[in-house]
């Protein structure tokens, strides 16, 4: 069973290197992914500003995601751990999110999504409303939109 906890404003690093390590499963090059590693971070603000929460599985954390609100509603972050990938935990981690954000009294969401991970979202009821270039990737990515009910 999948649990959802509050992610702690002290939890940055951690965040980060399930991002990394989820971003390996995906084929990036280490040299890549050391330089993630070393520009990206999660401030305690953003943690505490945002809703970020821990996905875990018998006490062990397997990932997390982030919803920013603002003008645009965001799915910022959703990364699973290499081991998690691929046994269901996405789809149920999805259903989640769908449930904080109707208790957020998010309708519609956005988000940019890794190449990888666009079928994932579009099987979830997601469309394609765009492109966003990502310079540390050198490409393009598909900019999704969901809307709730």
């Amino acid at each position: 069973m999948l649990e959802f906890i509050e992610a702690k404003p002290n939890q940055g690093l951690l965040l980060r290197d399930i991002l990394i390590e989820s971003k390996g499963y995906w084929g990036y090059s280490a040299e890549q992914l050391d330089k993630w590693r070393s520009t990206l971070k999660f401030e305690s603000e953003y943690i505490l500003n945002n809703t970020v929460k821990l996905i875990t599985r018998d006490s062990k954390v397997i990932g997390f995601y982030a919803l920013t609100r603002g003008d645009i509603d965001l799915l910022d972050h959703f990364w699973l751990l290499p081991q998690a990938i691929g046994l269901g935990y996405g789809k149920i981690a999805f259903e989640q999110i769908l449930k904080e954000c109707s208790s957020l009294g998010i309708s519609e969401f956005f988000l940019v999504s890794d190449p990888d991970a666009e079928g994932f979202y579009l099987k979830r009821g997601a469309v394609l409303v765009g492109e966003v270039y990502s310079a540390p990737q050198k490409r393009m990515l598909p900019k999704l939109k969901y809307s709730l009910g």
